[in-house]
């Protein structure tokens, strides 16, 4: 009974190598022989016939007698730990193909480990297309508790996924969100804008800007976006961020320094309506006087008013409210506008602002109330830096084969180094005795709501040119 048993046994055994053999896998032990080299103490499995191996890896045989020296000690790494106790996975890459290894400890009971066991497999992609797997679970993980909002799109610009931070900024849930086209989150004037902007992300370009987006509940949120193409997997991603908060500061500051220019301006203002006043009232007390027709005197009365009237109108708009109203406007005629107000305050320094401008520009779609304020700052900046007597020259010019306008404001003043120069921009940093820097930190703002670009080029003793980018 126990010979049967026993044959039965041997056949088992015997039966399930002959299985391993034929498995397209390689079931290996190996112990350490000496240093950098180890020898096998199993081996089992096809998979090395079919990379053409000549030398069957039977007990006793080394590493070195199957593999390249340098393929030995690259392995010895993981070996090395795996008999230090620890878990191990390898990869060798064949190109098409690569060998996945996992090597296992084989504890002692005293917890030695004299022997490593492993098995080997062949997968259908390269290390390289394994690292990638490896960076997708990584990205995945990052992607789920992400601080920021992360949207990822198709190329229509259907959503495919969402992370929670975006369905808590959105206040919809997955089911919500996934499926829908990004489009539909703008409002509708502004939809044609994104799509042109989303063509830019699929050709490659990193693009950001704002919108304003409408919760479930009727609130009214502020979002920046950020946009790249081909993060993973074909698939685009937008990191949204709520700027509602930081838009009301902003709006504040904005008025705040609006109001400032217009106590500036008060002056020049005034001197203005001055000059007109005096010529009604000049030309009154002839009408009062004389009996024969008035004509003459009452069209150079309604030419005084009208002028009274336009700069009125300037002064107040100056006052309103800074809420942001985008539409298609033209540069040129806010441009026109700045310097028809900033003229007064020019002539009385003896001060000439000279212009070079095009009529036939292409809109901007902008705030020109905003855009106003910022030519404002800089050409009222540009006359402060002037001396009695000089020159402020204000240019604009189609740029970046006409994609762009550029416009640049120059003076020939006292100029700035390069230590002033890099500190403009900064809250509350200024070069004037009573300046606050806030009117060149809104101004920076501005240009940024509008994805323009802001150069400051500078010489001690030669002058300072703003210069202006703004998309068409």
């Amino acid at each position: 009974m126990n010979k049967q048993y026993e044959e039965t046994e041997i056949k088992r055994i015997a039966d399930f190598h002959n299985t391993l053999s034929h498995c397209p896998i390689h079931l290996f032990g190996l112990k350490r022989d000496g240093e950098g080299d180890y020898k096998f103490t199993y081996s089992a499995g096809s998979m090395l016939d079919g990379l053409g191996v000549s030398v069957k890896p039977l007990p006793g045989t080394s590493l070195l007698e199957l593999y390249s020296k340098e393929l030995v000690t690259e392995w010895a790494k993981q070996l090395e730990k795996a008999f230090s106790g620890e878990t191990q996975t390898a990869n060798i890459n064949l190109g098409v193909r690569s060998i996945r290894t996992i090597i296992y400890p084989v504890l002692e009971k005293n917890h030695d480990v004299q022997e490593v066991v492993g098995t080997s497999y062949m997968t259908s992609g390269s290390v390289k297309e394994v690292t990638q797997d490896q960076n997708l679970k990584k990205f995945k993980q990052l992607f789920n508790h992400a601080l920021e909002a992360i949207v990822l799109c198709r190329s229509n610009m259907e959503i495919a996924e969402v992370n929670d931070r975006a369905c808590e900024l959105l206040q919809l849930s997955k089911e919500e969100l996934i499926g829908r086209s990004a489009e539909e989150f703008f409002v509708r004037n502004g939809r044609e804008v994104i799509r042109k902007k989303w063509d830019e992300v699929l050709h490659g370009r990193k693009i950001t800007g704002e919108f304003r987006y409408r919760t479930p509940d009727g609130f009214i949120k502020e979002i920046e976006y950020s946009c790249q193409k081909d993060i993973v997997d074909h698939l685009h991603v937008t990191i949204l961020r709520d700027v509602t908060d930081q838009k009301l500061t902003e709006q504040k500051l904005l008025k705040a320094e609006a109001l400032n220019v217009v106590g500036e301006l008060a002056a020049g203002v005034a001197h203005e309506i001055r000059n007109p006043l005096t010529s009604l009232k000049g030309f009154v007390q002839l009408i009062q006087n004389q009996t024969d027709d008035f004509n003459q005197y009452l069209s150079i009365i309604l030419s005084e008013v009208d002028r009274i009237e336009h700069i009125i109108k300037e002064f107040l708009v100056l006052s309103k409210s800074n809420s942001q109203n985008f539409k298609m406007a033209c540069i040129t005629d806010i441009i026109k506008d700045t310097v028809d107000l900033l003229n007064t305050q020019a002539i009385m320094k003896n001060i000439e602002i000279k212009t070079e401008l095009e009529d036939q520009m292409p809109l901007v779609f902008c705030d020109p109330m905003q855009l106003k304020q910022v030519f404002i700052n800089f050409v009222k900046n540009a006359i402060e830096a002037s001396s009695i007597g000089d020159f402020v020259k204000v240019s604009m010019s189609l740029c970046d084969e006409k994609k762009n306008i550029q416009i640049q404001i120059k003076d020939y003043g006292c100029g700035m180094d390069e230590v002033v120069l890099k500190k403009i921009g900064k809250p509350f940093f200024t070069t004037k005795e009573e300046g606050t820097g806030l009117g060149m930190m809104v101004s920076t703002n501005i240009i940024k709501h509008h994805n323009g670009k802001l150069d400051v080029k500078s010489k001690k003793g030669k002058g300072t040119t703003f210069i202006i980018t703004i998309p068409v």
